[in-house]
Parts: structure tokens; C-alpha cells; sequence
């Protein structure tokens, strides 16, 4: 068997951010719902899986599981489940417990990378929505002959968060880089690091074992940004479609230009295809009452009220004279008779009583936690949302 194009892969999905509360009180961003049946999470393992990548060491923030299982299962769906196939799942803050005991701390990475038997290994991450063709990113990185290979997308510098990796290029075409809030003379457009390399595995594997000599940081994706500018990197512009999941504005718009068909068939329906977590449901029900305009719907809901600009998940409810518009509602929801929603976020399980009002703006939309029974108006200029709902 010819293993020289053979790539294993370690998947981080340790980012965090305050700004994406509450939607992450109860899932990591990899488990973020979108557009309607995805989650974050299938767009780097559908790119591993499209280039035939099938063993994967995933690392995940302690109590940040039970929605990774839920979703995952056997990973069919990515091709986890053959029989040369193996995922594992760790939790970061392990590691982070061996380096305070003194411990080798990157043993069980090592003991990944040296059975895997692939020259190369992919390090990425969930926080970038992105379709990266890893076929194409190993062709060039065997092409340059360097150790690593990073991919960047040419953005305008306010899509970047404060410590996401921004590369530069000197008139010879060395790199540089630094963080967003270390940038000096902000240009039109960046190169924007999507935490995506391509690396030597015999590279990596003496990389690690250095930075573990030295009590360097747990997390091998974060310590390549810091170090790779001691060493002489290839890179690789991708030009397709991306968003920055960084706060909740970010994560409502990545939501809502889905609905615009050409984003929606760049990143969705392109020749490298994207993945999911399959559910056997029957289609959604339309009444005769029910009005849909420009909105994407999941399977199995029942909509009898109306719809507009809008994106609506797998088994949501929406009754009689009741108005969705400009608004994610996420799974299991339900929004009873005469109420409306505009510019929400409706996390999973919510339900809005009858005649309800949730208003927010395109630039503050309304988000309503997970499990929440809405009994009382929310609008935007209240700013007392808490004290206006219960949980059920």
C-alpha cells in the first residue's frame, strides 16, 4: 500500500470566547448549530474526510463533551467507522494537569503520531467556517519542500479577533506574523491564518518533544503560530468562502448569508462536500395558513405561521399567526400562537408563549438560551432580558 500521500490529523477545539455567551454555556463552538442541520465541527472533518484522513486526535475543553458524543456517534457519517479508521477524544485541561505535575505531557500526541505511520499531519481547528480541499494544500506543501505549510484567506483586518494570526510577506517572501493586536499599519487586506497547517509528521514529532523540554504550552496548534516564524514556511491562499466565528454578531451573519444562494453553494455544494450528522425524519409540514419567504428550513417541522429571512433547524413548531423574521431558531423549539420573532437567536428546546414579542437588531440580535420558556416580551432597548424569561 502506497502511504505517501497518507496525512493523520490532530483537531482542536479548544477556542473560546466570552463573546459567544450564552450559546456556549452548554456546547464548545465545534458544536455550534448551522444552517439548519450542520455544526461547526462537520466542516473540518468533512476537509479530513474528503482527503481520505482517518485517524484523527480531537481535544476538546473539560465539561465540553456531551454534545461532541451526541453529534459525532460512531462518525460514520466522516468515515471514522471503517476499520483502519480511528478518532480519539481527550480533554485539554489533562495535559494541562501533567506539565503542573512535570509529566510528559505530549506523550499521548507522540504515541498518535508515531502509530499513525502518515508522513504528514494536518493541525486545524472549528472557530474558521471554511471548505479547504487538504488534497490540494498537500500537493503544494510536497511542491515548496518545507516542514510546514500554513493556509491564510486575504480579509479586511476588522474580521479578525484580537489574538488571531495575521502573516505578512516581506519583498523576498519570507513570513512574518503576529497577532491582530500586535498589528502595526493595518492594510485593506490581511492574510488572515485560518489555524490550518500541513506539516512533516518527523518535523512535528521533534517539534513537540522540544516544546515539552522546555514546559512550552499544551496546545501544538497555538505553539507552530508562535514558533513559525523561526522557520521557513510555505503558504497557501484560499479563496473560497470563510467566516470568523468570534462573537455573536459574527456567528448570526456566518448564519444569515446563507441565505444569499451563492454562499450558500460555495461553501455547501462545491466539489469538496460537506458532511453531517444524518437524522431520518419526515420532510417539514407546510399548512395552508403558513407563508415562506427567502428562509431555509430542517426536516421534520410543522409551520403553520410565517416565515421571512430566515433559517430554521430540524423539529421546530411554529404556530398559527406567529412571525419569524431575520432569526435562527435552533432545534426543538417551538413558537406558539400570535407571537413574533425578529433579529433572534432561539438556542435549542426554547418556547415562545403565545403573543410573545422577542426584538433585536441586525446589530444585537436577541439570543434566548437553550431550554428557555419566553413568557414576556424582549426587545432590544429592555436590556433586561434575564429578568424576563424562565427556564423550563
Amino acid at each position: 500500500m502506497n502511504n505517501s500521500n497518507k496525512m493523520a490529523a490532530i483537531l482542536s477545539n479548544i477556542s473560546s470566547s466570552k463573546h459567544l455567551s450564552p450559546l456556549t454555556e452548554v456546547r464548545p463552538i465545534a458544536t455550534l448549530p448551522f444552517d439548519c442541520k450542520y455544526r461547526l465541527i462537520d466542516f473540518p472533518l468533512s476537509s479530513l474526510s474528503n482527503a481520505h484522513v482517518d485517524n484523527i486526535f480531537m481535544t476538546f475543553n473539560e465539561g465540553e463533551t456531551q454534545s461532541v458524543f451526541d453529534h459525532l456517534g460512531s462518525g460514520g457519517e466522516w468515515g471514522l467507522d471503517g476499520f483502519n479508521s480511528r478518532y480519539f477524544v481527550y480533554i485539554q485541561q489533562d495535559f494541562d494537569r501533567l506539565r503542573e505535575q512535570g509529566k510528559d505531557y505530549f506523550a499521548q500526541q507522540l504515541n498518535f503520531l508515531r502509530k499513525s505511520k502518515a508522513p504528514y499531519t494536518v493541525l486545524l481547528g472549528s472557530k474558521f467556517i471554511c471548505n479547504v480541499d487538504l488534497t490540494a494544500v498537500l500537493k503544494i506543501h510536497k511542491l515548496a519542500g518545507k516542514e510546514i505549510t500554513t493556509v491564510y484567506k486575504k480579509v479586511s483586518p476588522d474580521l479578525a479577533s484580537e489574538y488571531d494570526t495575521i502573516l505578512r510577506f516581506d519583498e523576498s517572501g519570507k513570513m512574518s506574523n503576529c497577532y491582530v493586536n500586535q498589528l502595526e499599519n493595518p492594510q485593506e487586506k490581511e492574510a488572515l491564518c485560518l489555524n490550518l497547517f500541513i506539516v512533516n509528521t518527523d518535523w512535528l514529532i521533534n517539534f513537540i518533544k522540544e516544546m515539552q523540554d522546555i514546559g512550552e504550552l499544551t496546545s501544538i496548534a497555538r505553539l507552530i503560530r508562535v514558533y513559525m516564524k523561526n522557520y521557513d514556511v510555505n503558504t497557501y491562499e484560499y479563496t473560497g468562502y470563510m467566516s470568523n466565528i468570534t462573537n455573536i454578531k459574527s456567528f448570526y451573519d456566518a448564519n444569515m448569508v446563507m441565505l444569499d444562494p451563492q454562499n450558500f453553494t460555495s461553501l455547501l455544494y462545491s466539489s469538496q462536500p460537506v458532511y453531517t450528522k444524518i437524522k431520518n425524519e419526515v420532510p417539514t409540514y407546510f399548512s395552508e395558513n403558513s407563508k415562506v419567504e427567502n428562509s431555509q428550513l430542517g426536516s421534520g417541522c410543522i409551520i403553520n405561521g410565517k416565515v421571512k429571512n430566515s433559517l430554521i433547524s430540524r423539529g421546530v413548531k411554529i404556530q398559527d399567526d406567529a412571525l419569524i423574521e431575520e432569526s435562527l431558531v435552533f432545534t426543538n423549539s417551538e413558537v406558539k400562537s400570535g407571537a413574533q420573532v425578529k433579529f433572534a437567536i432561539i438556542d435549542k428546546g426554547v418556547v415562545v408563549e403565545n403573543n410573545v414579542k422577542i426584538i433585536g437588531s441586525s446589530e444585537k440580535p436577541v439570543v434566548i438560551p437553550k431550554g428557555t420558556v419566553v413568557t414576556a416580551d424582549i426587545l432590544y432597548k429592555t436590556n433586561d432580558a434575564d429578568n424576563i424569561y424562565r427556564r423550563s
